[in-house]
């Protein structure tokens, strides 16, 4: 990296361009209180290409199409940890699960986290799966993670994990935390049986679904805070369709469907359902 190359600032109509191409190439709307943050993220990038300004980068970013990918992988946050939100998955074990085993019996339950991030809620998901198959022996499920970011499903696929993302499930949970995740060096790795039910894909989720099953459960979680209304209502139809009927889906604390024209249904705070007739 070049660290004697000065970067202008972002002018104000750069900053528009900049925008408009977060939202293009993610669907996330930011405006321009988001600029110290995307010149702190994309000022390495530039640096590193030998650029000066960041039209340059825009301009390369143009020509570049393998760019896009990098510059998504830059501008998006990915934060998350296991077991985030613990009603959400009291909900998924306590209630869920037993139902849908009730009413399927002998079926796979496939579930879809959405926008997987780094791994944490896939692996809470095939935790909690794990957790209850014992018990139920005979349950079987799959669990397909997407992300548009091809560097956190890297770590995600890894599946090896230590610091923020781990602290509150070994403190809260450390049978269930010893039990599934393996010291390996410093870090802590996924057991294998819960790997091997579990895959991961890039997704964008203003596109529809190109994988062929339909789903149990999705959760779409802390990701439509990024999205204005009409870009929300995109995202939830691309779901929906990838949904079975009156199928789940479970979103973020801070979101909610008010006021959304979509197929869900309200049944409890952050859980809906899809409609039959969709």
């Amino acid at each position: 990296m070049n660290l004697s190359l000065e970067i202008q600032e972002l002018d104000q109509t750069t900053l528009e361009k900049m925008l408009k191409l977060v939202h293009k190439h993610t669907g996330i709307t930011m405006n321009s209180s988001k600029k110290a943050l995307l010149q702190g993220r994309l000022r390495p990038r530039v640096r590193d290409l030998g650029l000066h300004t960041y039209d340059d980068y825009i301009e390369y970013l143009s020509s570049h199409k393998e760019e896009v990918q990098e510059f998504v992988n830059i501008i998006t946050t990915n934060e998350t940890s296991f077991f985030r939100t613990q009603r959400v998955w009291d909900f998924f074990s306590n209630d869920f699960l037993p139902k849908w085993v009730s009413e399927n019996p002998g079926k796979t339950l496939n579930i879809w986290s959405a926008a997987s991030s780094s791994g944490e809620e896939v692996y809470t998901i095939g935790i909690s799966c794990e957790q209850f198959r014992q018990k139920h022996p005979g349950f079987e499920y799959h669990i397909l993670g997407t992300d548009i970011s091809t560097e956190v499903l890297k770590v995600a696929e890894a599946g090896e994990y230590s610091g923020r993302s781990i602290e509150n499930f070994k403190t809260n949970n450390r049978p269930l935390f010893d039990k599934f995740l393996i010291p390996t060096g410093s870090r802590f790795k996924v057991a294998p049986e819960i790997k091997s039910r579990i895959r991961f894909a890039g997704h964008n989720l203003f596109t529809v679904p190109k994988h062929k099953e339909f789903f149990d459960i999705v959760f779409l979680r802390n990701v439509m805070i990024y999205f204005e209304a009409l870009d929300q209502e995109i995202v939830l139809g691309n779901v929906s369709r990838a949904m079975l009927p009156n199928g789940t889906l479970v979103i973020g604390e801070s979101e909610s469907l008010n006021n959304l024209k979509t197929s869900f249904n309200f049944k409890s705070p952050l859980i809906y359902e899809k409609s039959r007739n969709q």
